[in-house]
Formats: structure tokens, C-alpha cells, sequence
């Protein structure tokens, strides 16, 4: 059984004698391989016939390729999350604002409470209200708005 040095040898043989052509020595000969049509039209067809096998250009094209997709992923994945967050910034704020405002409210409602158990109904304020009311649900109502308005008019 031939060991698998002498079979690398052969290999490695075979293979030095098919990328190393055999030198032309006559002068004849070289001339005829230059002036022959087929001189030229071998390379041709070694490159037609084969198509671009991945070399040391390909590969580095495939890495930086594969790098720009890495990052690019990256960098959309965090806008991504950034946007998200703005949306999340957002909807906590309009949270928070309705908030406030709920509370604003509440606050008013019970000065308006306060405010009509202090109303004298037969005073001219009194008389002036029963007739400003008459178009709202109720009293209670009419004395938020009457109340918020006389906050936004005074300085």
C-alpha cells in the first residue's frame, strides 16, 4: 500500500506538469505559438469557460460586503429603538399632560363648589349667574366655566 506522502507526490506532480507547460526550445515553434490565431484565443476561452472563482478580491469583496450589511443592520436596528423610544417619550408626555389637566380640572370643580356655597343667588352676582346657567347642565357646570374664564382674562 503506497503511503500518503508518494500519494501527494503524484498529485503534486501531475499538477506541476499541467500549470507548467513545456518550454518551447525551437525557435520555429515559438514563432508558430506567437503567429497562430489559437495564441491568443486559449486565455480567452480559459476565461469563458470558467467563471470568476473566488480569490483574494472576491473574498475581501464578500467581507467588506458583509461588514457594510453588519453595520447597516446595526445602525437601522438603533434607529429603529430610537424611534421607539421618541414614540414611548411621546406617549408618556400626552400621559402626564392628561394628567395634569385631570387634576387642573378636579382643582376647579371644587373651587366652583366652594365658590357657589358662597354665591348669594339674590345678590346681583347671584341674579347674574341664575340667568348665565340657565344654558348649562347644571350649576356646577356654569360655575367651572365662569371660573376658568375669570382665570384666563385677569393677569
Amino acid at each position: 500500500m503506497e503511503s500518503i506522502d508518494d500519494i501527494l507526490a503524484s498529485v503534486k506532480a501531475e499538477y506541476e506538469v499541467k500549470d507548467n507547460p513545456k518550454p518551447l526550445h525551437n525557435p520555429q515553434q515559438l514563432k508558430e505559438k506567437l503567429v497562430s490565431p489559437h495564441a491568443i484565443a486559449p486565455s480567452v476561452e480559459v476565461a469563458e469557460n470558467f467563471p470568476l472563482q473566488p480569490g483574494k478580491n472576491n473574498l475581501s469583496y464578500s467581507h467588506e460586503d458583509s461588514v457594510l450589511a453588519q453595520v447597516k443592520a446595526e445602525f437601522e436596528e438603533q434607529e429603529k429603538a430610537e424611534k421607539l423610544k421618541k414614540q414611548q417619550q411621546l406617549a408618556e408626555k400626552k400621559i402626564k399632560q392628561e394628567q395634569i389637566k385631570q387634576q387642573q380640572k378636579e382643582a376647579l370643580a371644587s373651587q366652583a363648589k366652594e365658590w357657589l356655597k358662597n354665591l348669594n343667588s339674590l345678590s346681583e352676582e347671584g341674579l347674574w349667574f341664575e340667568e348665565f346657567a340657565y344654558a348649562y347642565p347644571s350649576k356646577l357646570d356654569a360655575a367651572i366655566d365662569y371660573l376658568q374664564a375669570l382665570r384666563e382674562t385677569q393677569p
